[in-house]
């Protein structure tokens, strides 16, 4: 018998790959969320920061947010990787916004000026453009700074144009640094880890999404022993249950108790994969 046929499931519930359907509401992820749509709602904000421990559902979080927007008042835009120089950002943003656009190297000053005639555009059209740079640690300090040139198109009393800026907690200090930017950040959220009570809803959640009529295979000394190995942080919680489900499916047992997460636990230590 297979794992999916042993514990009755239709899909595996602890995958790697992000996918919405999977998205655990709970306390933190949740308010993040309606911060974001919150400051996308006003429309005169500017500029949103979302940051977040490596692992911690920045990236999922990012996608759940994009899908609430209600696309008859906003288009958005995300660039998944934003480490790089702004006019190669606004480079793959006006072809994202007009795929017939035609660029023959022009330089900062030009393509800012292109990407306000579309933001315009869009704006007309009823719409506010929310952009999403995801990976946002990873631009140097002169791309954060010339980010405010972005923030200035304005029309109406509105601004036309909400810049949400998603990376790791470095992030918060490179913007700090930078006045100019920093005095434009409308709002800031820090994705905290899962906490110790969320972690058996967690799991649960999970594995009822997948198929599992209760979602209940995990014992609460598991569930206890995934929060305490991993600290609550998503990608790694999802690892040690994904490890954890496949040792208590080996060992043909009923449901996923501590002693599998342990012996998981210790192979991973054995093998230096867990973080000290």
């Amino acid at each position: 018998m297979d794992l999916l046929r042993h514990w009755n499931l239709r899909e595996r519930p602890f995958e790697a790959t992000w996918d919405t359907r999977f998205f655990y509401a709970g306390p933190d992820h949740e308010e993040a969320l309606s911060r974001l749509l919150y400051l996308v709602s006003e429309t005169t904000m500017n500029l949103g920061l979302l940051t977040g421990d490596i692992g911690s559902g920045k990236t999922l979080t990012r996608a759940v947010f994009a899908g609430r927007i209600d696309a008859t008042r906003f288009q958005v835009l995300t660039v998944e990787n934003s480490g790089f120089q702004l006019d190669e950002l606004l480079g793959s943003i006006l072809r994202r916004l007009d795929p017939q656009i035609h660029l023959n190297g022009e330089g900062k000053l030009a393509r800012c000026e292109l990407f306000e005639q579309l933001v315009r555009w869009v704006n007309a059209g009823g719409r506010h453009l929310v952009l999403l740079l995801d990976e946002a640690q990873d631009m140097t300090p002169e791309t954060i700074h010339e980010l405010r040139w972005l923030t200035n198109f304005n029309g109406g009393g509105s601004s036309l144009l909400t810049l949400i800026l998603i990376g790791q907690p470095e992030l918060r200090k490179m913007i700090l640094g930078d006045a100019a930017i920093n005095q434009r950040v409308s709002l800031r959220f820090h994705l905290k880890p899962l906490r110790a009570d969320d972690m058996e809803n967690y799991l649960r959640h999970r594995l009822r999404t997948a198929g599992h009529a209760t979602g209940n295979l995990f014992s609460p000394t598991a569930a206890l022993a995934i929060f305490n190995a991993t600290h609550g942080l998503p990608r790694e919680v999802n690892r040690l249950a994904k490890l954890a489900l496949e040792h208590a499916w080996v060992s043909d047992s009923a449901k996923v108790e501590a002693s599998a997460v342990t012996a998981v636990v210790r192979d991973l230590e054995r093998h230096q994969l867990l973080p000290a």
